[in-house]
């Protein structure tokens, strides 16, 4: 590699005495024996595209002293570096290396990878459910109204018959939560919205104000409505213990349901049936 050097020096030399030693070389001269500009775009698309100016150490060398230019700076002088030679007449030529594909193809791996994470986080987002603090407010007093004092699982079925109704086409004239508890279309629906006449208030009243205060009479009292409220936001959530029933009672009556459905679960004190 050094004998080769030496002579494309020496045949540059040759050349210039005989084009004439003494005349000093022009900044396009400079260009053109070595000087070559690569365009290197930031990874950050922001910032403007920066220009690196490379001239080769060998080519300086090569030039006759009076040559250079006034300003040159040698602690500013750029050596060859991969990808880069001098050719037979001395100008800088460039052949881009296998490393620099393979940093090309690890950006677009990267960039697919960050595209892929977007799309499944944006999918994940709108595939969960969504729901407002009022619907988990009258969801969680229904279910305390209802299923006080019954275990997690018997509330949580509770809370998903309001929401299967919500869906079901069978109770098409009821779209939301709200709707769907205070339904009176064929018959009350739920006894618990029943306001007593004395009062003025129905037991889901009570609950809703027991939510609302954050004030109980007694720890059980509070721990209910946290189980409550913790399976109401379970069930807004997509979690469901009991499929698609659309209704439940007490399991006291449940002769005749027997009877009727031969689908049905009993949780607790509560029997679940009918789908459709």
């Amino acid at each position: 590699m050094l004998s080769r050097k030496k002579l494309l020096i020496t045949l540059f030399v040759s050349a210039v005495f005989s084009l004439g030693l003494g005349t000093a070389a022009s900044a396009a001269e400079l260009d053109f024996l070595g000087t070559q500009q690569l365009q290197i775009s930031t990874k950050d698309k922001q910032k403007e595209d920066t220009t690196i100016n490379i001239l080769s150490t060998n080519a300086r060398s090569m030039l006759p002293l009076q040559g250079r230019t006034g300003d040159y700076n040698q602690s500013t002088e750029a050596a060859l570096i991969d990808g880069y030679y001098i050719d037979e007449q001395g100008e800088v030529c460039y052949v881009p290396s296998d490393k620099g594909s393979t940093e090309t193809v690890i950006l677009e791996i990267d960039e697919d990878i960050k595209e892929s994470k977007k799309e499944k986080k944006e999918a994940k987002k709108e595939d969960k459910p969504s729901y407002t603090a009022e619907d988990l407010r009258l969801l969680t007093g229904l279910i305390y109204s209802e299923a006080g004092n019954q275990s997690y699982e018997g509330m949580l079925a509770v809370a998903n018959v309001v929401l299967n109704r919500v869906k079901s086409k069978s109770y098409s004239h009821v779209d939301t939560v709200k709707e769907v508890i205070y339904d009176r279309k064929w018959a009350v629906q739920f006894a618990v919205t029943v306001k007593n006449k004395k009062t003025g208030m129905s037991m889901l009243d009570s609950a809703l104000k027991y939510y609302d205060s954050q004030k109980y009479t007694s720890t059980a009292q509070k721990k209910a409505m946290e189980r409550a409220k913790k399976a109401a936001k379970a069930a807004l959530n997509g979690e469901n213990n009991i499929g698609k029933y659309l209704c439940f009672q007490n399991k006291r009556g449940a002769a005749s349901i027997k009877r009727k459905y031969s689908n049905y679960r009993i949780i607790g004190d509560h029997i679940f049936y009918r789908t459709k």
